[in-house]
């Protein structure tokens, strides 16, 4: 894999393991859809209107069908308004009925796993069977902000096993001989939302497949480690009392339009954006005008082209052949649709368009036949 991470202490592991052993098995052959959003900000918007922006997508995801929506948690980034996902989660919830809820993820490190079981115990209290709660080890910001949410200058992530094993465990009960075994999450305790682990290398991979839960895999930033991570899950996979066999998603970023030059158009402010950030700045939106007079460098061109080439940019039917493709080249059970468009209508397009397709039989499960557009 492209980073070189020590891999999980198998004692933590175990420990998380009889943590986690608990629940009824699933397993299902079906492709599945699911949404994951940013509370993206757009130009102009204030925060109450990116959040609200969220919600909306939310329910009407729920309307075309899909299982689940997430919002993804980052901080410090002027763009994104996603910094509290719980409490998102709460105005989602209340908004839909029957789409799942949840976390792309939580951010463990950022956080006391005592405080992420009870506000998922919360959510599942308000909420019930809908919850999700995925959790990844990123910081989802830099540095410094990272040392400021964690009150400590220790930015490593080798204890990420060890929290994970006292999150499961507060949901479910702890062995006697971990101190905090009589500590109590409430609400939490007795009340197991489904578990995710996120990632964008093996490390996850890894820990996920040695806990038996499901994993999602961030191909929409990370794309070159896709294939060799998701076959590293199922090859480390153990089954569970949370899963009989292996479950994974990966998420692909999508804007689509029968026109070239929309697509063009929807991606160059946050492409601007992603550029800005990876040399040091924390960009505010950039706006349509400025996007369009924005004059990409050949170095720009290339770096975008790397990033999109394994992303769903395109009309229906290429978005349908590059779904199909990821799918087939990496056995995902499914896929998180990242709408990566600038503007919300372009963003429910791609949802739409998505949902069209599998409507029509054209997004088809790893090995399956797909039916083909006339």
């Amino acid at each position: 894999m492209r980073a070189r991470t020590a891999p999980p202490d198998p004692h933590v592991v175990r420990n998380a393991r009889r943590a986690a052993d608990v629940g009824d098995c699933m397993s299902d052959a079906s492709v599945h859809l699911s949404v994951l959003d940013l509370a993206t900000r757009e130009y102009g918007q204030s925060n109450t209107e990116a959040l609200q922006g969220s919600i909306d997508m939310a329910v009407r995801a729920e309307q075309l069908g899909y299982e689940r929506f997430w919002v993804a948690e980052h901080h410090g980034m002027p763009g994104i308004t996603s910094s509290a996902p719980a409490v998102l989660l709460s105005a989602v919830g209340a908004a839909t009925s029957t789409i799942r809820i949840g976390s792309g993820g939580v951010m463990l490190p950022n956080h006391a796993p005592l405080v992420v079981a009870e506000q998922f115990g919360t959510l599942r209290a308000l909420y019930g069977d809908r919850v999700d709660l995925g959790l990844g080890r990123a910081p989802g910001t830099d540095g410094a902000t990272a040392m400021a949410l964690r009150r400590t200058d220790r930015l490593d992530v080798d204890d990420f096993p060890e929290r994970l094993a006292d999150l499961i465990g507060f949901f479910t009960g702890m062995d006697e001989s971990n101190p905090l075994s009589r500590i109590r999450a409430v609400p939490g305790y007795g009340d197991v939302p489904e578990f995710w682990l996120l990632g964008s290398s093996g490390y996850s991979a890894q820990v996920a497949g040695a806990l038996g839960v499901s994993f999602a895999f961030a191909h929409h930033f990370a794309s070159d480690n896709t294939e060799a991570a998701l076959a590293l899950y199922r090859d480390s996979f153990r089954p569970s009392r949370f899963r009989s066999e292996p479950n994974a998603l990966i998420g692909v970023q999508v804007v689509t339009d029968e026109a070239p030059a929309v697509i063009e158009e929807q991606s160059a402010p946050g492409m601007i954006s992603f550029i800005r950030m990876r040399q040091g700045a924390k960009p505010e939106p950039v706006s349509m005008e400025e996007a369009r007079a924005y004059e990409f460098s050949d170095l720009e061109r290339r770096f975008i082209q790397a990033r999109t080439e394994r992303q769903a940019y395109g009309s229906a039917d290429e978005v349908a052949a590059k779904i199909n493709a990821l799918v087939a080249s990496t056995g995902a059970n499914g896929v998180i649709v990242a709408p990566g468009a600038a503007q919300a209508r372009y963003r429910h397009q791609a949802l739409e368009v998505v949902a069209r397709l599998y409507a029509e039989g054209r997004l088809v499960a790893a090995g399956e036949p797909a039916v083909t557009s006339a």
